[in-house]
């Protein structure tokens, strides 16, 4: 099994180290928007001059109406002329609906100043046509500089005080133009959330101050200590920018009714064997009426991957008191999803009355499923027998597997191979606790030297409890093994770029080997050999071999050490490679970790390689498109500590890039650079097509449709050219981006034999298609062997299988020796599903040859 453990932890350390990886130009999200050009022209109208300016509407004295003067290049036609102004914390937005003349093409839109909160601001302009259609839009046209206007209602100022532990309450100094009644709002924010407020309020004209009062309940919802920020204020339509700070307040004042004080975690092992029953989660209560209070979560790991759910109910007195939860870990390690864990909510209830609730409620400590003790697992278990026949040269296996676990295990799959070209396979679709098959092979032209090996669950589809016993080889050959292996390469000293290697030489065999020569090749130009040889290492015995290399540059280097002797039987040899750094900073890899579509993450091992701290540790990533991204804050490395970093980057095309990362620490620096494919992905539209099962002559194909595109994908269809007719989706199909659909299809065909099948997928600009070919099988002739031989005497073996699910009946046979002899079966067979019948010829040949013999059988079912 492919443990993918590491690489997660590389990905959760990476958040902590650098947790702004998305701007690869150190811009806002706002300055990225506004970097692109979303003006829209599609030859109806265009604007050709555009202007503004303010009037005295009410003659007062003051300007107090905006107008926005569009002049078009329209002879005619009635239009929608859309504005909306960019008011700070709001967008004004207005419209005039204008029937334009050869003799007049312009357009106004009208704002009323008391609206507008600032002395400069842009606008966009959208002109729809008369059915409602967008004709034009121009974006971010700035307006002229207005200082001297009706702006209405005002806060001139704010102020906050705590209410009793009742309320918080906002104060604003108001001086209100009008008298009206108009509803306030009130935005504070606290961390990355925020709680507003609104209440209906009569103004008068002049200054007056109003109260927003935000209640205990919603104070101690927040969870927050400190001050928190008025964020805006709306007063009916306008809206005020405010951002001022609060005073300090501790929500645990405001609470009058029991909340979460705070929550921790911890792992459980009452049997010490390294292996916890539960994940322990304790909430720290405070009761403020003795009731029973139940608390419930949601457990998810960080990638919003769901684990469990888990509801406690238990009985409190008032006061400072726990409640402790317990996920099973067993419940974990089915979920197959690593740590840290996310309690996306945490609520606290009596009966179905809420009495506080938490969202991101709490992050446990680092664990991975893997620490959690397994549930009732099965345990296959292989083992072989092989018999050689001399005077046949065939080989028969028999390969057994059992379940020796505790539970049932599923598709369990078998595939036997030897050292040469041998290959095979077997499988079944359940085997129950305790339960065995014995799958048989017969091997025609073999030898006796023959090394077999059977594995079962090589993809490792099925979760054991003993994965190393899924294994097994026999040989017949009785020759003793010569042998010899690098047991380690050890760097047991350094100072700067001088090193001290250790290796170690091990006859693995069971024969002598004399005569051993070895060199060690330093992978800078440099291969140091031995200067005499060793005479002899018995069979089990080790050699030790002690060098020192001062290497010529910093870096990471690929040592290899090798190892030649001589036996009876000729040379033998064997090598080891090791990885060493040299330098006090090392980029000890760098890499594309995964490829989707056009989006590539880098994955990237930066080593302190020096007993003392290296502080101000920088990165940068060329990623060969132009495009450079930087490290958005540096990091301090104790000796011999290595960060591990991850960076997602969209190519904007298709090609070979070659990326490159500098890591640097003042004048210490080190660079690595990789190769990135980005490839074009429609190709992969339909994947995995194949017959599926056979029954009788119906056959059921399989086949996936995947969304490789970025983005969703809408109008997606399929056709299935199976040989005699064209089969098609009953309805098109959307997918999102990275969605997978498996379609299956069954066609009945009038006789088995050999048939070919083509699978399309597509929609209005790509499509992807397989063709396979297959056989619906009936009889399965096999094992044609020559049993025995004497002279011109022959025995032949063959095996006749019914493959079909239904009996055959009347089965015959005949044997053609290709000797102007053909030898008819005396007797009929019946065969049911899956049996097998075994069939002897002999034959006396005529002279000495070679003969082309030929087995035909006929049947009916």
């Amino acid at each position: 099994m492919i443990d993918k453990t590491t690489r997660w932890i590389a990905y959760l350390i990476l958040l902590v180290l650098a947790a702004s990886f998305a701007s690869a130009a150190n811009m806002t999200i706002s300055q990225l928007i506004n970097s692109y050009d979303y003006s829209y022209y599609n030859g109806t109208i265009n604007v050709t001059s555009y202007n503004d300016y303010m009037i005295d509407k009410d003659s007062n004295g003051k300007n107090d109406t905006l107008i926005i003067n569009l002049t078009t290049d329209a002879g005619s036609g009635t239009f929608t002329f859309i504005a909306e102004i960019d008011n700070g914390d709001s967008i004004l937005v207005n419209s005039t609906l204008k029937a334009l003349t050869a003799s007049d093409k312009s357009a106004d839109i009208r704002f009323p100043s008391e609206l507008l909160s600032k002395e400069r601001f842009n606008y966009s302009i959208r002109i729809n046509n008369n059915n409602e259609s967008l004709v034009f839009r121009k974006f971010n046209i700035e307006i002229k500089k207005y200082t001297n206007y009706e702006t209405g209602t005002a806060i001139l100022s704010t102020a906050d005080e705590n209410v009793n532990n009742n309320f918080l309450r906002i104060n604003l100094t108001i001086n209100s133009t009008a008298a009206t009644t108009e509803n306030i709002t009130v935005t504070l924010a606290y961390n990355s959330s925020t709680i507003s407020k609104t209440e209906q309020k009569t103004l008068s004209t002049g200054i007056q101050t109003m109260s927003i009062d935000f209640d205990n309940e919603t104070v101690k919802s927040t969870h927050f200590y400190g001050n928190f920020t008025i964020l805006s204020a709306v007063i009916g339509s306008k809206a005020f920018d405010i951002n001022t700070n609060t005073s300090v307040y501790n929500y645990e004042d405001f609470a009058q009714t029991s909340y979460i004080k705070s929550i921790s975690d911890g792992k459980t092992d009452s049997n010490n064997n390294n292996l916890s029953e539960f994940l322990e989660i304790n909430f720290t209560i405070e009761v403020k009426e003795a009731a029973t209070y139940t608390v419930s979560y949601d457990l998810y790991d960080e990638f919003d991957n769901f684990v469990t759910n888990i509801s406690k109910s238990q009985s409190l007195n008032t006061g400072n008191q726990k409640i402790q939860t317990l996920a099973n870990g067993t419940q974990i390690y089915k979920a197959k999803v690593n740590g840290p864990y996310l309690l996306t909510y945490a609520k606290l209830s009596i009966g179905n009355d809420t009495k506080d609730i938490l969202f991101d409620a709490h992050t446990t400590n680092q664990s991975f499923y893997t620490d959690y003790e397994r549930p009732p697992l099965p345990d296959l278990n292989v083992s072989i027998d092989v018999f050689f026949d001399e005077s046949t040269n065939a080989t028969n296996i028999t390969v057994n597997i059992s379940n020796d676990g505790t539970a049932p295990a599923f598709n369990v799959f078998l595939d036997i191979f030897d050292n040469t070209t041998y290959n095979n396979n077997r499988s079944d679709a359940f085997l129950d606790v305790g339960e065995s098959i014995a799958y048989k092979f017969n091997i025609t032209g073999s030898s006796n030297a023959t090394l077999y090996t059977a594995i079962a669950d090589f993809d490792n589809l099925v979760d054991e409890s003993d994965e190393t016993n899924n294994i097994a080889q026999n040989t017949e050959s009785a020759a003793q093994v010569v042998s010899l292996a690098i047991d380690s390469i050890t760097e047991i000293l350094s100072n700067g770029t001088l090193k001290t290697f250790e290796f170690i030489i091990h006859n693995d065999g069971d024969t002598e080997v004399t005569d051993i020569y070895w060199n060690f090749d330093t992978d800078d130009n440099n291969i140091i050999q031995s200067t005499e040889n060793i005479t002899s290492l018995a069979a089990g015995e080790r050699a030790f071999v002690y060098l020192k290399h001062n290497f010529s540059t910093q870096g990471t280097f690929n040592v290899k050490a090798n190892a030649t002797g001589l036996s009876q039987s000729g040379e033998v040899s064997a090598f080891l490679t090791s990885t060493v750094s040299i330098g006090d900073l090392i980029i000890s890899s760098f890499d594309d970790l995964s490829l989707i579509g056009q989006d590539a993450i880098f994955e990237f091992n930066v080593l302190n390689n020096q007993e003392g701290n290296l502080s101000d540790i920088n990165w940068t990533l060329s990623a060969g498109d132009g495009s450079i991204i930087n490290a958005t804050q540096t990091v301090t490395l104790s000796g011999n500590e290595t960060i591990f970093g991850y960076v997602k980057h969209s190519y904007a095309s298709t090609g070979t890039f070659n990326a490159s990362l500098t890591a640097e620490s003042g004048s210490i620096s080190d660079s690595a650079s990789t190769i990135v494919e980005i490839a074009d992905q429609t190709e992969n539209m339909l994947l995995d097509f194949e017959l599926a099962s056979q029954n009788s002559t119906k056959a059921t194909f399989s086949f996936k449709i995947n969304n490789t595109e970025q983005g969703n994908l809408t109008g997606i269809n399929w056709t299935l050219d199976n040989g005699e007719s064209i089969m098609a989706a009953s309805s098109l199909i959307n997918l999102e981006e990275n969605e997978t659909l498996l379609v299956f299809a069954s066609h009945s065909y009038p006789n088995t034999g050999d048939y070919g099948a083509t699978a399309t997928a597509f929609t209005d600009s790509i499509s992807d298609s397989d063709t396979i070919s297959f056989d619906l099988e009936d009889i399965e002739l096999r094992n044609l062997t020559i049993m025995n031989a004497s002279g011109n005497y022959r025995l032949f073996e063959i095996v006749i299988e019914n493959a079909l699910p239904t009996n055959l009946t009347n089965v015959s046979w005949a044997f053609d020796t290709k000797d102007s002899n053909v030898i008819n079966s005396t007797s009929i067979l019946i065969l049911q599903p899956e049996e097998a019948a075994f069939v002897y010829v002999s034959h006396n040949f005529s002279t000495t040859g070679s003969y082309n013999v030929n087995f035909l059988y006929n049947f009916h079912y």
